[in-house]
């Protein structure tokens, strides 16, 4: 997975080119007697499976590759290939493929799946690869990234993540952007803006969905928001493998803000108790988990004199008489707290 920054007034991300992506979904290969373009017996079990995976779906395309061994010449070798592709198409035709979804190349002894120095290996390239992609509908997102404290627009850096890939797009001044990704995707969208903390959403892409509001809390001097979506195991300063992922961001802001100092701030939920005394196991676990984001960050190369840690253990639960799990959640969780170089 790889992240692009582009730089620009306002930039389009297209994970696709145009209004379908594709997706290779079925494939499977054809063998053939040698100098021979008929399909072998053998051929019908596996065309009958793209018979089979095809049936009842309209959203798909068919792609055949043909070739030959390298005995002959290149002109005869091209010839053959060209009928094997096409003796392939006229069987799938035969069978209620509609001609126009099938299209084919053939590259004679050019594309050999291995070498030609034994009869089992020139058998292997005697050979057409049939492969069924189907066609996904495309949506766009869009939305806005503003100041949550004065409703401006922001310039700022948009991380778009599915789960097969990651882009970044750069907002203008009017803070908006704008994707493609295939319709029914599920979306992370993260924001960065310098002097700003940063804030991410989950969306699934749908056809004239609303656009995605992201608004960005001010990185003052005291000034201090919760890290998202950061999960520990049970009674344990160990992250959950699907939290792993919000760290870099935490990077990224101390990246984008090289003059801000912060704490990171560890809580636990014990609810409806007194304040743990700092000799108390639980005020360890909170420091303890702060000290996990502390020690990525130095480990990333944050400078020692920017970051601090600090564990809170109940002190500072925000729902002291907690009931309702989301309530829980909200207490056990860890803060970045902006000490000095806040962007007034």
């Amino acid at each position: 997975m790889r992240f692009y920054c582009l730089a620009a007034a306002l930039f389009t991300l297209h994970i696709a080119l145009a209004q379908t992506a594709t997706k290779p979904s079925f494939s499977t290969e054809i063998y053939f007697d040698f100098a021979k373009h008929d399909l072998r017996p053998a051929a019908d079990s596996s065309l009958t499976q793209v018979l089979a995976f095809t049936k009842g779906k309209d959203n798909f395309t068919i792609k055949i590759t043909a070739h030959t061994d390298s005995i002959g010449s290149l002109a005869n070798n091209q010839a053959l290939s060209q009928r094997r592709a096409t003796a392939v198409k006229d069987f799938l035709v035969k069978n209620g493929i509609a001609a126009e979804r099938i299209s084919f190349a053939f590259f004679g002894e050019k594309k050999p799946a291995t070498a030609n120095n034994s009869e089992e290996g020139r058998q292997r390239n005697r050979r057409a690869t049939v492969e069924v992609i189907l066609t996904v509908p495309m949506v766009t997102i869009e939305g806005i990234v503003t100041d949550e404290a004065t409703g401006q627009p922001l310039v700022a850096d948009v991380i778009i993540r599915t789960k097969e890939a990651a882009d970044s797009i750069r907002t203008g001044t009017d803070g908006r952007f704008k994707t493609t990704v295939p319709s029914g995707t599920v979306v992370g969208i993260d924001a960065f803006a310098k002097c700003h903390f940063m804030k991410s959403e989950m969306v699934k892409a749908m056809p004239k969905m609303a656009a995605v509001a992201l608004p960005l809390k001010p990185a003052k001097t005291g000034a201090m928001a919760d890290i998202g979506n950061l999960y520990f195991v049970g009674n344990q300063p160990v992250l959950l493998e699907t939290s792993k992922p919000e760290l870099p961001k935490i990077l990224r802001f101390m990246q984008l803000n090289p003059a801000m100092k912060i704490e990171i701030a560890g809580h636990v939920n014990l609810p409806n108790a007194p304040p743990v005394s700092e000799s108390a196991w639980e005020f360890k676990l909170s420091q303890d988990r702060a000290k996990v984001v502390y020690n990525y960050l130095l480990d990333n190369g944050i400078a020692t004199d920017r970051i601090s840690w600090k564990g809170y253990g109940n002190h500072e639960m925000r729902f002291p008489k907690a009931i309702l799990e989301r309530d829980q959640a909200l207490n056990r969780r860890v803060e970045m707290r902006v000490i000095e170089g806040g962007c007034e």
